[in-house]
């Protein structure tokens, strides 16, 4: 997988040759009223996500080719003017293709340092956590977490079967699914759900995080859940080139 450009490659930081591009997504914190986070989303030529590209590739390129998004990642966002907000930076990591974490997270901390972000703004959102051994899921949070970065487990639905890997292993923060998130204004036992799992989460120290937040529904039902952490299309949809303005404000 070829990374997207650099801010000094003549081209645009967000976008490669090969059509691969760099799209930012804002997580919103609501009570505060601010961005907390832009997440880098990779893309593909024809709009395919990171998943998909991912599900591509040989197993034997994707370590590789994981380093090499998180690198493009930084790149992208300072290039755009990430370092002049107060926002982190959230990276999306294809968890399974971690081998040695301290050796998996080096070239993004090294173009972090190299472009002025703190490793402490820098959050690795792991996708595929489910898959790992509890000693490896450890390794990889401890180590992050000795270098500065934060950690996020990213999916968390309504069975809520990987709660206990959420509390054991302490990520910073942990995402909640779409299909969890966007029942809530139309289903009760999705509203049922959310009420007995928020708490949990909080009594774990864990943030979180709401995502597909598309309608005003939803949005207006999340804080009497206790949830301002949020992400969808209703704050500010994903947009290659730029860090969207969250739109914060409540319709009346």
């Amino acid at each position: 997988m070829d990374s997207v450009a650099s801010p000094h490659s003549g081209a645009s930081p967000s976008v490669s040759p090969s059509g691969l591009s760099m799209a930012f997504q804002p997580i919103a914190d609501t009570a505060a009223g601010r961005v907390w986070a832009y997440e880098a989303q990779l893309r593909g030529r024809d709009g395919e996500d990171f998943d998909t590209l991912f599900a591509a590739l040989a197993p034997e390129t994707r370590r590789d080719s994981d380093r090499k998004a998180s690198v493009a990642a930084v790149r992208a966002a300072m290039g755009i003017g990430l370092g002049t907000t107060g926002a982190r930076l959230c990276i999306p990591s294809h968890a399974p293709a971690i081998g040695d974490p301290l050796e998996h997270i080096q070239p993004t901390l090294d173009a972090a340092r190299a472009s002025g972000l703190i490793p402490e703004r820098l959050i690795f959102s792991l996708r595929g956590y489910q898959h790992l051994s509890g000693p490896k899921l450890a390794e990889i949070v401890h180590v992050y977490g000795k270098q500065g970065c934060l950690t996020l487990f990213d999916g968390l639905g309504p069975e809520q079967e990987w709660l206990g890997t959420c509390g054991r292993y302490a990520p910073h923060a942990v995402k909640l699914e779409p299909e969890l998130v966007g029942g809530i204004a139309s289903s009760w036992s999705r509203r049922i759900t959310l009420e007995a799992l928020t708490p949990r989460l909080r009594s774990l120290g864990l943030k979180v995080i709401a995502t597909g937040v598309n309608d005003e529904a939803v949005f207006q039902r999340l804080p009497g859940f206790g949830i301002h952490m949020i992400q969808g299309n209703r704050v500010a949809p994903p947009q290659v080139g730029v860090l969207p303005a969250a739109m914060l404000r409540r319709a009346a």
